[in-house]
């Protein structure tokens, strides 16, 4: 399968669970900030060979390794129909994708759980990629709370996606970040570097 498909799929299973399962049960774990900062090396290595992507909406920017495609989706759901913009890069020799999404929900902040919110995308993302979460932590940009999560698929266990999602309260808006390694190392500095470049206005 190529990678430019799993990126269709971790769009879809990233937005329903987050409209569909807000009763997701809690689950305690360890607090953890992000901070979003780069390295002085990031930033100049950045600014000179990396493509400066900004949001049709023009809320937020992140940098990919070159210019990203773009897809529209539409997913029916509870809330009613959402439609979410993302934007993804693929290297096709390293067998990586580079993927971001973004999407409102048709509801009153007041009456959207985001911690509820969040669970039911870490276990959703599991259950319809067929993956194991190998990781989690509670993370925070900006205030908006979030999670870091690295899943493994239990088909292709080389494959394996480390996620940011972010939820902003007051949308409500799902912020989703993700970064898919067919080989399974997540560890490569462009990683870090992809997921630390976003900055929301």
């Amino acid at each position: 399968m190529r990678l430019s498909l799993i990126i269709g799929i971790s769009s879809i299973f990233t937005i329903l669970p987050l409209a569909s399962n807000l009763d997701a049960a809690d689950i305690l774990y360890p607090s953890s900030k992000s901070s979003s900062e780069f390295t002085q090396t990031n930033i100049i290595y950045l600014a000179n060979n990396w493509y400066n992507y900004k949001a049709k909406d023009g809320s937020y920017t992140i940098y990919f390794p070159q210019k990203p495609e773009e897809k529209n989706l539409s997913v029916n759901t509870p809330l009613g129909k959402l439609n979410a913009l993302f934007a993804f890069y693929e290297y096709p020799e390293e067998k990586r994708v580079f993927f971001i999404s973004h999407v409102k929900y048709p509801v009153e902040p007041r009456e959207y759980n985001v911690e509820k919110g969040l669970d039911g995308a870490r276990d959703g993302a599991a259950k319809n990629s067929n993956s194991i979460i190998v990781s989690e932590k509670r993370i925070n940009y900006k205030g908006f709370p979030g999670r870091e999560i690295i899943l493994q698929s239990q088909k292709r266990p080389d494959l394996k996606t480390l996620a940011r999602i972010y939820i902003d309260p007051n949308g409500p808006i799902l912020y989703s970040l993700q970064v898919i390694a067919e080989d399974g190392n997540l560890e490569f500095p462009e990683a870090k570097a992809f997921l630390d470049s976003f900055v929301v206005f």
